[in-house]
């Protein structure tokens, strides 16, 4: 009964705000001319000049680079945004080198034609990578405007590889990259299942040795400090005792490293294997500094991948 009353009640007002006998009221946006000053923002990418970064960014790396599992994040250069795009390419190491005409960087301001990015897209690096983009997402362009996009990029870059605000590159100083690491029993290294899977610890050993490949922008080997592998029987999950600190020597093994290069291993631990037992795998994370990046990898936002490749297996 409560509620017929209340719709009645509502029944009215409506009524009598409707009532014919009120006054006109002119709504005072009846009839109104949009000037250009007021015409709706168009902020397609359109609008976007593209040899800049800006333009790049939305054309290119967000449609075509960024998709899951590649360049999202958990794998250099980071498309995902303007910034992470920029701060990823300018100057940065470079990870899948080419073996018969090295370059120095990812991009190299000025220089399209000794920067990676654009070989990469060019060259089938090495004969087993393949061209860049591997695969396109559905919704990218790339198909139909790839020669377009690749000649964006090479002006940008030679136009000195501005960042967002026109301004020309600094001087940066990139943390420590890890490229790889290798375990030795008996003076042996031990064998992996696969480039990227556990390394394999035969039965009855009671250490093992940890040799671990860095590189730095700035920094030779032997300068880095505060080098160290933690361990743990969980993925992302360390305990600070069981931190061994990493010894720069000055004969270093070489081996394949974590993307399937020789690399030059120049830190060590020797680990008791006493802690650990039978079927236990060992999972690794190495820290390091130059002076002014202090760096950890693999590192809990890395690809399972990178993680379960620095790891030990306890047959």
């Amino acid at each position: 009964m409560r509620k017929l009353s209340a719709l009645y009640f509502l029944g009215v007002l409506l009524s009598v705000g409707c009532n014919s006998s009120d006054p006109d009221v002119t709504n005072p946006y009846d009839n109104q001319t949009v000037g250009q000053e007021h015409e709706k923002v168009d902020g397609s990418k359109a609008d976007l000049d593209p040899n800049t970064i800006e333009g790049i960014h939305a054309n290119i790396f967000l449609p075509t680079c960024a998709n899951s599992g590649c360049h999202d994040g958990n794998f250099e250069p980071d498309f995902r945004t303007i910034e992470s795009s920029y701060n990823t390419l300018i100057g940065q190491p470079i990870i899948k080198q080419d073996d018969m005409n090295p370059l120095t960087a990812r991009v190299t301001p000025g220089n399209a034609s000794t920067s990676m990015l654009v070989r990469r897209m060019l060259v089938d690096i090495n004969g087993n990578s393949g061209t860049m983009p591997i695969l396109a997402d559905p919704d990218s362009d790339w198909p139909q405007k790839k020669d377009e996009y690749i000649k964006n990029i090479e002006t940008w870059i030679d136009n000195g590889a501005l960042n967002q605000n026109g301004e020309v590159p600094t001087a940066s100083n990139y943390p420590v990259q890890l490229n790889g690491i290798i375990a030795k029993v008996n003076g042996s290294v031990v064998s992996r299942n696969g480039i990227y899977k556990s390394m394999n610890i035969p039965s009855g050993a009671s250490s093992v040795e940890i040799w671990v490949s860095f590189e730095d922008d700035g920094l030779t080997p032997d300068q880095l400090t505060n080098a160290s592998v933690d361990l743990s029987i969980m993925a992302n999950d360390f305990d600070s005792t069981k931190m061994t600190t990493l010894t720069y020597t000055g004969s270093p093994e070489t081996a394949k490293g974590y993307f399937g290069e020789d690399e030059s291993f120049y830190h060590r631990a020797t680990i008791s294997l006493a802690d650990w037992q039978s079927g236990d795998v060992i999972w690794l994370r190495t820290h390091v500094s130059d002076g002014v990046n202090s760096s950890e990898a693999p590192n809990d936002n890395s690809l399972f991948r990178a993680k379960e490749y620095a790891t030990l297996k306890l047959k």
